[in-house]
């Protein structure tokens, strides 16, 4: 018990003592009449303290119970309970302290009842496996050595009984495990425990080995002392005095908040000290308070002064919807409504104020006005927000939000975004303008390729008809003339690939023809004809990939892109691309992987660009960027990671095929490049 506990307990009892008392004070009784109890060594009910005094549970209520009556006490120390009897029947003493009320016991006087129970009970430690009587069979079981608990001889039978003088002399051997357990009266026991700190670490058996009610025994010729110690403690039980001695003696569960007797004791302990500690605690709790508002509100001002800074205008609205505040930045940037939020004008009315006044622009009548104001009141009641951009007659652009602040309030708050509105439109004129210049840049190269690609064609002609001539006339070129003649035959066809494939990446996103439903494996091995893959590259195609809905000629361009892409750029001369597909949602993922050399993660991104080139393999440059383009324009995307060993997988997402009817069959279409016979 903690000592705050021990003080209010003790003031409690001397507090009730003196009201129970204060009848035989009244009465002006100068001398009472001396009764003697006996009582034996049984702490804490009943012992006697180092200066040879009675103490205890059972001398405070003997002591308590006869002051009340009108009795005094004077306590005899007895060797035993046994002997408490014998000077009973001697006519020794007057009464006994409490003792365990067996039959042969009460026909030894008038008992008293009522009071309680010794309650002999086994304890285990809490992280014993032992959880019922039964268990203790062959265990070491330590007792106190009195008349109670050797009583355990006769339940326990088959186990080992090891006495000890105390109950604290059994707390250390239970702990550290030379005893298995423990034999005593639960409510001496859990006093301890509590006492010592360790309540969490002992625990009681549910079911114990016996309970006697206990009491004391008036000598039999003392009708009326009987009966006014029987009426005096029964009015202490009622009035929670008994639970008070109790609590004093035996300890509580640490909150003494939880004991019955709590609120009883508080009315009669408060008196002055109690409203004068709740006068100070409410002078504390009001410069507390006090503290706290004014902080509340430089917080307030803060950042009113912060909104201010940043030009917002802010406006709060109590549950009637009527202004109750607004900041310097309101009556700045709206002087016009401030009269009106001065004369107690509610929100909706100030909504539609602000068009009738012409603050803010609108094509609307007033009927239409005087709506949607309701409207918004109607949404703030029902908790929801209110946000929109406006824009004033003066060319002004607010960011606009209304909504409840807590059960009681509403907010409005007023953010000047002119400049971002303006930067916005600015940036929307660009985007534009960006556009526009950049179909003007693909028109031009479009154009561009086509005009070179007419003369490129005539060349490659003219170098094939020389070629033809020569071999006719059976002339022979010298060897540095035939080297010249070969480069210029290889220049030609490479310029003609470039000029192609410009061609095709500047009209990826206009050439194509509406999109169709068809299975990629069936064209995937049509592709892998045309793709220039070599005879060292093993193409592994995944069986059922699932349907797409795209463009077909553009889906073969792009398919044979890539093979061509990862087998060109191969650094072995043997290798393995793996074509396989699966759907995530509506859309079918295909995916590209070879055991390449793989391209660095710092470079992945790079390689989608137009005319990008990070190994000396001739091409273009183009070839990437034409897929991202094809693929942008389908809805889809396609991205690059390194495969797990060694190489790259390019992921292409494109539009799943839409569901057809069971059993109809998917069309199938020639890859580019391929005639029917």
């Amino acid at each position: 018990m903690s000592l705050f506990s021990r003080v209010v307990l003790t003031a409690v009892c001397l507090v009730s003592m003196i009201v129970l008392g204060v009848s035989v004070k009244a009465g002006g009784a100068d001398k009472r009449q001396i009764l003697h109890a006996a009582y034996s060594e049984f702490p804490p009910y009943e012992f006697t303290d180092a200066e040879g005094v009675a103490q205890g549970y059972g001398v405070d209520l003997l002591r308590t119970a006869a002051g009340v009556a009108g009795y005094e006490i004077e306590f005899v120390a007895a060797q035993s309970p046994e002997h408490t009897l014998t000077l009973l029947e001697q006519g020794e003493v007057d009464l006994t302290l409490l003792l365990a009320l067996t039959p042969e016991r009460q026909t030894a006087g008038r008992p008293i009842s009522g009071l309680g129970e010794y309650v002999l009970s086994v304890y285990v430690r809490r992280d014993s496996t032992i959880d019922d009587i039964a268990g203790l069979s062959g265990l070491r079981i330590g007792i106190v050595a009195d008349t109670m608990t050797q009583s355990a001889e006769n339940l326990l039978p088959e186990v080992t009984l090891i006495p000890y003088q105390t109950s604290d002399s059994l707390l250390l051997p239970l702990l550290r495990g030379e005893l298995d357990g423990v034999v005593a009266v639960a409510e001496t026991f859990d006093a301890r425990l509590r006492i010592n700190f360790i309540e969490d670490k002992v625990s009681r058996l549910d079911r114990a080995l016996v309970a006697t009610e206990y009491g004391m025994i008036v000598r039999r010729d003392l009708v009326t002392v009987h009966a006014a110690l029987a009426r005096t403690i029964a009015m202490s039980e009622k009035s929670g005095m008994l639970q008070v001695l109790h609590a004093r003696w035996f300890g509580h569960n640490r909150s003494i908040y939880l004991h019955p007797w709590f609120e009883n004791v508080a009315i009669i302990v408060g008196g002055i000290a109690l409203t004068t500690f709740a006068l100070v605690f409410y002078a504390a709790r009001l410069r507390r308070r006090s503290a706290a508002l004014s902080l509340e509100n430089d917080a307030h001002q803060l950042v009113n002064n912060a909104l201010d800074k940043i030009g917002a205008a802010i406006t709060i609205f109590d549950s009637d919807l009527r202004a109750l505040h607004w900041n310097d930045g309101f009556e700045a940037r709206f002087p016009a409504l401030v009269p009106y939020l001065e004369a107690g004008t509610t929100l909706d009315r100030a909504c539609a104020l602000f068009y009738e006044l012409g603050i803010l622009g609108s094509g609307s009548d007033g009927d239409e006005i005087d709506a949607l104001a309701t409207t918004i009141a109607h949404h703030l009641r029902g908790g929801e927000m209110f946000h929109r951009i406006v824009h004033t007659q003066m060319e002004n652009s607010f960011d606009l939000s209304i909504f409840p602040l807590g059960s009681r309030f509403y907010a409005a708050i007023w953010v000047d975004v002119t400049v971002m509105h303006q930067q916005q439109k600015q940036l929307s004129a660009q985007s534009i303008e960006l556009s526009h210049k950049n179909q003007q840049l693909l028109a031009f190269s479009a154009m561009a390729a086509h005009d070179l690609k007419a003369p490129l064609t005539q060349q490659q002609v003219v170098v094939e008809f020389i070629t033809e001539d020569l071999l006719e006339a059976q002339l022979s070129l010298p060897a540095e003339a035939q080297g010249h003649f070969a480069t210029l035959g290889d220049l030609s066809a490479r310029m003609s690939r470039l000029v192609s494939e410009l061609l095709d990446y500047a009209k990826a996103d206009t050439r194509q023809a509406p999109a169709q439903c068809f299975s990629p494996n069936t064209r995937i091995e049509g592709i892998i004809k045309l793709a220039a893959a070599g005879n060292g590259m093993n193409i592994e195609v995944m069986e059922d990939i699932p349907a797409v809905q795209v463009e077909p000629v553009c889906f073969d361009m792009v398919m044979r892109n890539l093979i061509t892409n990862a087998a060109k750029h191969h650094d072995r001369p043997d290798g393995t691309i793996i074509v396989r597909g699966h759907r995530e949602r509506g859309e079918v993922i295909i995916e590209i992987e070879d055991d390449g050399p793989g391209i660095k993660a710092m470079d992945q991104a790079r390689v989608f660009e137009p005319f990008a080139r990070l190994t000396a393999v001739q091409g273009s440059g183009l070839g990437l960027a034409f897929v991202q383009r094809t693929v942008a324009a389908w809805g889809g995307s396609v991205t690059l990671r390194s495969a797990p060993n060694r190489g790259c997988i390019f992921r292409l997402s494109v539009p799943a095929a839409q569901a057809k009817p069971a059993g109809a069959p998917l069309p199938v279409y020639l890859p580019y490049g391929e005639r029917r016979a």
